[in-house]
């Protein structure tokens, strides 16, 4: 899948003095397993590298960061020897924020490896897969197609992708093909055990008593049959819990039967709303709701943001469904 492209990018590798790896900002297991796993091949290949995410990374994915890998800040935007960006897991630069630096920056080849339906093929080489379960395994066919080993590490980072992003093999993104990748990379030695852990097996008293306060304030409205719920940065603060904590919390939406789709809205510390929608259903498509926002991503899981309080940000969603579906629900075809 996708030989061609993949062996033009590896190509690209071989001939750039160095190259900058880059997450979406609040990158999750998917766009980090997909970095660390394509970090660890380029030091195989001896290729000059490092990386830039424009927020925090969260701890609990340490385990697959490797020591060596040189996190840098803003200013690695001004080294004239990046002549390479390969951005993961984003279908949209402002998504990474790094769209004013590329426009700044002529000759850099930017390398796109993603599997959002929502990507605008925004570089010069993409290598984008919408119909894959994660960016991870869209990497394990491209370490395939190039005839690169894959290390225990490398197992373990593409892994994680694969997990966090089929919800630990439970949601519509799990395929017999995804099923098979992971059961090829735990043969080759992925630590499944520390992965089941560190991602699901982690959470402190404290922030299951958030969780349960998040769910009282579950809603539904009728007219679009979209089941919603919301935390403040406050609430964090009250729990004395990391946001980190709070990652797998949209995806309990889709164990609510009732309703069209659900929609977790989480407010940052900037104050800013960063919304989530999730479905089930076949009829609904998220990503087009999510990119009428701004946003992107999945038919069925896509994420977006708006301007806060989160009061003013949920009047201006059903504001803004209004037009979308003026008749109600949320079934963009029938």
């Amino acid at each position: 899948m996708g030989k061609f492209i993949s062996q033009q990018i590896h190509t690209r590798m071989q001939r750039s003095k160095h190259v900058l790896l880059v997450p979406h900002k609040h990158p999750d297991g998917d766009a980090l397993g997909a970095l660390t796993a394509f970090s660890r091949y380029l030091d195989r290949l001896d290729i000059s590298h490092s990386a830039y995410c424009s927020t925090d990374i969260s701890s609990v994915y340490n385990y697959i960061i490797p020591t060596a890998l040189h996190w840098k800040d803003e200013t690695i935007w001004e080294d004239t020897d990046i002549d390479t960006v390969v951005v993961f897991d984003t279908g949209d630069l402002r998504h990474a924020r790094i769209d004013n630096f590329i426009k700044k920056r002529s000759d850099i080849t930017v390398v796109n490896i993603d599997h959002h339906i929502t990507n605008n093929s925004y570089g010069k080489l993409n290598l984008v897969f919408p119909t894959l379960s994660s960016t991870c395994e869209i990497i394990f066919h491209y370490l395939k197609a190039n005839k690169q080993v894959i290390t225990e590490d490398i197992a373990t980072s593409l892994l994680t992708g694969i997990i966090t992003d089929t919800g630990n093999f439970t949601n519509s993104a799990t395929t017999k093909e995804a099923l098979f990748i992971g059961s090829k990379l735990i043969q080759t030695g992925a630590d499944f055990h520390t992965i089941q852990k560190q991602i699901f097996k982690r959470l402190p008293i404290d922030a299951l008593k958030l969780w349960g306060l998040i769910f009282s304030r579950l809603e539904k409205h009728e007219k679009f049959q979209l089941v919603h719920t919301f935390f403040k940065h406050d609430d964090i603060e009250k729990f004395n819990v990391q946001t980190e904590d709070l990652e797998g919390l949209t995806n309990f939406l889709n164990a609510i039967h009732e309703g069209h789709a659900g929609m977790l809205l989480k407010e940052q510390k900037d104050g800013s709303i960063k919304g989530s929608f999730r479905t089930t259903r076949e009829d609904v498509d998220v990503s087009a709701m999510a990119k009428h926002f701004g946003g992107g991503g999945h038919r069925k899981a896509a994420g977006f943001s708006v301007k806060g309080p989160i009061e003013d940000a949920l009047s201006f969603i059903l504001k803004e469904l209004e037009q979308l579906f003026p008749q109600g629900g949320l079934i963009l075809e029938e």
